[in-house]
């Protein structure tokens, strides 16, 4: 990944941008679109506080990015935790794998856990509008698992739209 300018500052969603832009570059969906249009898609449903954890939802999944860099950039600890909850260690096509993981992000604890969950919620919607079907035809079950973040948040698809609309 090409160089950014490390200062003391906190990470900003600005900058979180610049690093997935990066990172995501060369990036295509199974469908042919580009990831950053789905990440981007995200960034607009999630409120202020999310957005950068948003924009970086899908680095730690690349091989160009670490956690140390990220710290570098100015992440900071509750933000790489919610990055390590939204990561998932296995690209398994089980359906009670996914919603396991699922279920890891509905139950965490404190500003991350919260976090994940408002990033969860924003990629689920999202996947549910635009499936991700790998090319094996196995698709998770996104409407199961945005059920389930929906139950332990309260928050439905309105809510959600209307926190984003408050940046």
């Amino acid at each position: 990944m090409a160089s950014l300018p490390v200062d003391p500052v906190a990470m900003d969603a600005r900058r979180a941008r610049a690093i997935a832009r990066r990172a995501h570059a060369a990036d295509w969906e199974e469908g042919g679109a580009p990831l950053l249009r789905h990440i981007a898609r995200v960034v607009a449903r999630v409120p202020a506080e999310a957005c950068s954890v948003a924009w970086l939802h899908e680095v730690l999944d690349s091989a160009t990015v670490t956690e140390h860099t990220l710290l570098g950039y100015g992440l900071d600890e509750e933000e790489l935790r919610a990055l390590r909850l939204l990561g998932r260690p296995t690209h398994s096509r089980s359906a009670r794998v996914y919603l396991a993981h699922v279920e890891l992000i509905a139950c965490a604890a404190g500003r991350s856990g919260r976090l994940a969950r408002m990033v969860k919620v924003a990629d689920l919607e999202d996947r549910c509008r635009h499936p991700r079907v790998r090319a094996d035809g196995w698709s998770p079950p996104y409407e199961l698992a945005l059920r389930r973040l929906e139950k332990v948040t309260g928050n439905t698809h309105a809510r959600t739209m209307a926190a984003a609309g408050e940046r």
